[in-house]
């Protein structure tokens, strides 16, 4: 109720004394971060305590120490103002648009030792020619995703996917793939492509894919 009466008479009210200065300042500092359009309710109670301040000074009964804590007030709340106007003012991030996948190569034959990120023997021909392939195609950026099937706990899934996918990404580059042409994921069992019903399917979401990202 006081901050909106002297509100209402601020026009009649002197603000110019120097006691005031700090005061002023933190509220004239606080109205050019915006705090007036983003922190209002907070600017508005700097001000008004402001100006109950500068009614004080000209009050009969003056009493000092009761006038510097509305000057402090005033400061306290315009600083306060001229922070959350910084928050709420800034200009929302714009999203980071993700890369899209253009292409899928499968990688349809390459397994691993039970619970481990050991390439089996046969995997290595089917990784000699993605290299041959990556090698042919020196222009296109990749990423090596792993999945695995719903077995286990998902967590774990995921912990080992992203092993599969970098024990990938190593016989890549040990193999002449550059590696700034290269990124490695794993997606767990998040991104099935078949429904499990028995060991069959079970083993068709367990794979490895290069996705192609440009």
């Amino acid at each position: 109720v006081a901050a909106f009466s002297m509100s209402a008479c601020a026009h009649h009210i002197n603000t110019d004394s120097s006691e005031l200065d700090a005061a002023r300042t933190a509220i004239a500092e606080a109205k050019a971060a915006g705090a007036e359009n983003c922190a209002p309710k907070l600017q508005a109670q700097a001000v008004a305590s402001l100006y109950w301040a500068a009614h004080e000074l000209t009050e009969v009964g003056y009493h000092p120490e009761e006038n510097s804590e509305l000057i402090a007030r005033a400061e306290a709340k315009a600083k306060e103002a001229r922070s959350q106007a910084k928050i709420n003012c800034a200009p929302k991030p714009k999203p980071v648009a993700k890369p899209k996948v253009v292409e899928i190569i499968k990688l349809s034959g390459v397994n691993f030792a039970n619970n481990s990120a050991e390439l089996t023997p046969a995997s290595i021909s089917i990784l000699d020619t993605a290299v041959a392939t990556l090698k042919r195609r020196s222009d296109i950026i990749v990423e090596i995703a792993a999945h695995t099937s719903s077995r286990g706990a998902a967590a774990y899934n995921l912990s080992l996917s992203n092993k599969r996918a970098a024990s990938v990404k190593d016989y890549l580059i040990s193999h002449g793939v550059s590696a700034n042409r290269l990124s490695s994921k794993g997606y767990g069992e998040t991104q099935p492509i078949a429904v499990e019903n028995n060991l069959a399917d079970e083993a068709i979401n367990r794979r490895v894919e290069l996705r192609v990202m440009n």
